[in-house]
């Protein structure tokens, strides 16, 4: 899968800035990576639609002061991303690395060799899950990761003792990473499965994971909660701050309630549960 690069310069760095993430992240961009006078934000070629991307930028023709647009096949791109991915610490006992870099003696290291560029762990919503994850371990539980990308989240669970994670991304290249990832991390518990939420296992999970943006959680939803009960907690993330009040209403007709939430650089984690589970 080939990806397009977006890179925007600013005049004025303003508040501004953060509502054009939105809206980009709306229209299925994945990541942003700030630079001085802007940030570049990445989409997959599968969702990157240039009219609605030239239409939105234009509508804002006045704060932009120029942008650029790169598509990179996907063998370049692992190529650009090798070279520069440096070890995410994201604990005093975690760290995600490459098997190229050195040991770091944590509790948990979890190896990923970066073949995709939302793989890799530098992603703010990637520490926000993997931090629950460290602070709630799910012991014994079953765990659904759903559009689990490179593996990171179902690796981490498998470490953290999960009884048994299914691994469900809909980019057939991830997967393929992903299981590559889980042998080098002598993973024995996680079934990597290509597809969407038709292609979730048929069973109840004690947890699910969903670090994907605010639209895909909505169109997935009814899946979620076909392999969910009363017991289950979601645990949502990859997306901002300002989709909060709207994932809270809108599982809230689900029956689910907010525990809580927490923020990292404007990036938001949800978790729920059902109702008559509150303390």
């Amino acid at each position: 899968m080939n990806y397009f690069e977006l890179s925007i310069e600013f005049e004025d760095l303003n508040a501004f800035v953060d509502v054009l993430k939105q809206e980009l992240a709306d229209l299925g961009f994945e990541s942003f990576v700030d630079s001085e006078n802007g940030f570049s934000a990445y989409i997959s070629n599968s969702e990157f639609s240039e009219n609605k991307v030239s239409s939105l930028l234009k509508n804002h023709n006045d704060l932009i002061h120029t942008y650029t647009l790169k598509e990179h096949p996907y063998e370049n791109w692992n190529e650009k991303w090798e070279s520069s991915f440096d070890p995410v610490v994201i604990s005093s006992t975690c760290v995600i690395r490459a098997s190229f870099h050195k040991e770091f003696g944590y509790d948990y290291e979890i190896i990923i060799d970066p073949e995709m560029s939302f793989g890799t762990g530098h992603h703010e919503t990637t520490r926000l899950m993997s931090s629950y994850l460290l602070d709630n371990p799910p012991q014994n539980k079953d765990v659904l990761d759903f559009g689990s990308g490179t593996g990171i989240l179902s690796i981490l669970s498998e470490k953290l003792k999960a009884n048994y994670i299914s691994s469900v991304e809909i980019d057939k290249l991830a997967v393929s990473n992903a299981i590559k990832n889980g042998k080098i991390n002598n993973c024995k518990k996680i079934k990597f499965i290509h597809g969407s939420g038709e292609s979730i296992p048929n069973m109840a999970y004690d947890l699910i994971l969903a670090n994907i943006n605010k639209n895909t959680i909505m169109s997935q939803w009814d899946y979620l909660l076909q392999v969910s009960n009363e017991n289950t907690y979601i645990v949502l993330s990859g997306f901002y701050e300002q989709d909060l009040s709207d994932l809270i209403q809108f599982s809230s007709r689900s029956g689910l309630i907010p525990l809580y939430s927490s923020l990292k650089n404007n990036w938001a984690i949800l978790i729920l549960n059902y109702a008559k589970n509150e303390a």
